[in-house]
């Protein structure tokens, strides 16, 4: 993967990776990335309930079915 930055963007990057004793500038930004994408994927507490709601529902034989696209609509759920 490739991506393009600011001249600026790509000096404070650099700074900050030697600052923290980083081998690498990439080794710098595939760990931000590492952790953007861990806090990405957490589910907001709401969410989470929702789901438990959902499933207990869904176990007791109390949920009826949804589909994929209605579940996300309902639990406010994009794809960016």
């Amino acid at each position: 993967m490739t991506i393009k930055l600011p001249d600026d963007q790509k000096r404070e990057i650099e700074a900050v990776a030697k600052r923290k004793n980083y081998n690498s500038t990439s080794e710098y930004v595939r760990e931000a990335l590492r952790d953007k994408v861990e806090e990405d994927l957490v589910l907001r507490p709401e969410v989470a309930e929702k789901l438990r709601k959902r499933l207990k529902e869904y176990e007791e034989n109390e949920g009826e079915f949804v589909s994929h696209e209605e579940l996300k609509d309902e639990l406010d759920l994009d794809e960016d």
